[in-house]
């Protein structure tokens, strides 16, 4: 059964995914939220994360680099800087991202002016991995 939640999700470069869901789970600035049919509208801004879609067939995921969400009127629309699906990512240069990425940190501590950068540019690295480590 197909919910009746429309997802859309957006990137500057590209429509990555505009379907009809039962359900959408991601990473909020306030932590991990959930969307059902029927949800009250609201906006927030995205944090690197998982985002979890429920389908007819199955469960899909989706890494969320950042952005905005906003639910409205049973809409989900998801303006994310940078999505990737499961099946799109190499799990050997997701790990090899972690490496580099925590190479960058190393090289801009806390007090850096690219420390946060590079903080973001890491857990993007982490999350590409662990959805590379579901396949």
């Amino acid at each position: 059964m197909v919910g009746p939640l429309h997802l859309r999700i957006v990137t500057p470069q590209r429509l990555v995914l505009d379907e009809r869901v039962a359900s959408v789970t991601a990473e909020g600035a306030l932590g991990q939220f959930g969307v059902l049919p029927q949800h009250i509208a609201f906006l927030s801004s995205l944090e690197p994360g998982i985002l979890t879609l429920k389908t007819a067939g199955g469960e899909r995921r989706v890494a969320i680099k950042g952005g905005f969400v906003e639910v409205k009127d049973d809409v989900v629309t998801v303006l994310a800087d940078e999505a990737v699906e499961a099946g799109e990512i190499d799990t050997a240069g997701a790990e090899s991202a972690v490496a580099e990425a925590e190479k960058a940190l190393e090289a801009a501590p806390y007090g850096h002016p690219e420390h946060e950068a590079r903080v973001r540019d890491r857990r993007w690295a982490d999350v590409l991995a662990a959805l590379a480590a579901t396949q």
